[in-house]
């Protein structure tokens, strides 16, 4: 079937799109509602008309985790996936309400979902990769009663690819300068990187370096009972642990070679309980302890720049770990021949990128273009993804 000209249909005028995302930290959902058009030169431009996070209640969380941990049945997962999509399909409507949005006026909705299982290709079998994301597209159009797409890495990971990262389609399109290579690093409950080179010529890279708060938040709940360390003031207090911080150094994800993502399903609770015991530090103050896990977070993002990425340029940080200033200041101290920039000087953000970059991912669906690219994923070749639900 030729959907051409639906295609050039949605591509003809500005659209608006809510985009929605709730990633690994697990600490809420995001959504920004944005208008996304073709200038005159055919050049992609967005307006961010209105942003916010909604916090994730605990007891989803608490589910989440049990079902990444494989510790529920399918009928619990069944059951997850109607909360979550309910959940999502709340949020889409307050939102609306509280920013005084004409419902009429929204032509998509475009989320990712929560994943719950993310297994990249092996080296051996490039199509032995599967990915779950839990949300239906179909509920969350019927119960908002607006056009909906979703499910974004399965095509991805279908075609060989690694199904992460997906942002790096807007960072292409919108991130780019000429005088200077760029990197943009996004720190979520993971931490992934995209690298624009300043000369055309050259090929983007993009991938995942490790973990990203998740290990500073896991330890925080464990030792302080807080969900994650508020401006870094518990890593300000600590010092580097020498055991511990060679322990970390050992992982082995942190030098291997890109294409490469990762999950929950490696970095999560139980591996850093193994580092701590093997490491023999329970018993020291866990100030010292967030310090380390913070600085290493840090040391294996900019290690993934040294091994795989330009040795100056600018860096511009996103997510959650963008209000760390200790985080942030131990990226400065290892990256020192980088200019450093927020992503409000460029009009974004932090909390909102990933949500921008999903609205941005599902407008380009619809226009029938496609939404990885093979040099950051490893895609087989260039797709158009997700899954639509139309009213």
């Amino acid at each position: 079937m030729n959907f051409n000209n639906l295609h050039n249909e949605w591509l003809s005028k500005p659209r608006i799109v809510l985009g929605m995302m709730s990633g690994t930290s697990l600490d809420g959902i995001d959504i920004c509602a944005s208008s996304f058009s073709i200038s005159q030169n055919g050049k992609h431009q967005f307006e961010l008309l209105c942003w916010k996070t909604y916090p994730m209640d605990q007891e989803l969380r608490e589910n989440i985790k049990h079902c990444i941990q494989q510790e529920i049945s399918i009928k619990d997962i069944s059951f997850l996936q109607k909360e979550i999509t309910h959940i999502h399909a709340h949020i889409v409507n307050q939102f609306i309400d509280e920013f005084s949005l004409d419902k009429n006026s929204i032509d998509l909705i475009s989320v990712h979902g929560q994943t719950v299982w993310h297994s990249p290709p092996s080296e051996n079998n490039s199509y032995s990769g599967h990915t779950y994301q839990l949300i239906s597209i179909p509920a969350l159009s019927a119960l908002t009663q607006i056009c909906s797409i979703g499910d974004f890495r399965s095509a991805d990971v279908a075609l060989g690819g690694q199904g992460a990262p997906l942002v790096p389609v807007f960072d292409k399109e919108f991130l780019y300068d000429n005088q200077l290579d760029t990197i943009a690093i996004n720190i979520g409950g993971m931490a992934n990187i995209t690298i624009i080179p300043a000369d055309t010529t050259l090929q983007l890279s993009a991938f995942d370096t490790g973990p990203g708060n998740i290990f500073i938040d896991e330890a925080m709940i464990r030792f302080f009972g807080k969900k994650y360390d508020t401006n870094g003031s518990f890593a300000k207090d600590g010092r580097r642990l020498k055991r511990l911080w060679d322990n970390l150094c050992e992982l082995e994800f942190i030098k291997e070679m890109p294409p490469k993502s990762t999950g929950r399903e490696f970095f999560n609770k139980q591996l850093l309980q193994d580092i701590l015991e093997v490491s023999f530090v329970n018993t020291l103050p866990g100030e010292d302890i967030i310090r380390t896990l913070t600085d290493y977070t840090a040391w294996s993002i900019a290690e993934n720049i040294r091994l795989f990425g330009p040795q100056k340029g600018r860096i511009l940080i996103t997510g959650g770990g963008a209000h760390n200033p200790v985080l942030v200041q131990e990226l400065k101290n290892q990256l020192q021949f980088f200019s450093f920039y927020t992503s409000e000087e460029l009009g974004i953000p932090a909390d909102a990128k990933e949500a921008l970059c999903f609205a941005y991912l599902g407008w380009r669906s619809l226009g029938g273009l496609p939404g990885s690219l093979k040099e950051a994923t490893g895609i087989s070749k260039t797709q158009i993804l997700g899954s639509i639900a139309f009213t």
